[in-house]
């Protein structure tokens, strides 16, 4: 019951927040919780994250098959400022996300936190709720840096 009602208060300050993803995701768990369906969380837990990662990175490449973006134009944007500050800024992403995924494995009571931050920053910031891994591996960095 209690895992329950923290569903149900995440649910409720993510609608509103507006962050449709974590109210789905949160209605969706408890679901599965409330349905007897725990069997999958494990499952959920190992492999949700490799799931979503797998779909976003689906949407970034859709642009490649729709003929968006060519071989030409990735080989003349790699040459550029910006495309080279892309490339940085790919590293510097991939970097905070393995720290982020490190970060929540280890110590999964920052959880919260990194959830109530990404639902300012969306509330507050306009932000957008795809970067509680990224929160994460920011969390690391800051709390290395103030150790």
């Amino acid at each position: 019951m209690a895992q329950s009602l923290l569903l149900i208060i995440i649910f409720l300050i993510a609608v509103l927040t507006k962050n449709n993803l974590l109210a789905a995701a949160s209605a969706i768990v408890m679901a599965m919780g409330l349905l007897g369906l725990d069997r999958f969380m494990p499952l959920l837990e190992q492999r949700g994250v490799e799931a979503g990662l797998l779909f976003l990175t689906m949407s970034i490449l859709a642009p490649f098959s729709s003929g968006r973006i060519t071989l030409k134009s990735v080989s003349s944007s790699l040459l550029t400022p910006v495309g080279l500050l892309a490339v940085l800024g790919g590293m510097l992403g991939s970097y905070l996300n393995g720290q982020g995924l490190d970060m929540v494995s280890v110590k999964p009571e920052v959880i919260p936190g990194i959830l109530l931050g990404v639902m300012l920053g969306i509330w507050f910031c306009g932000g957008i709720p795809v970067g509680p891994i990224m929160a994460a591996g920011i969390t690391a960095v800051l709390v290395s840096l103030f150790q």
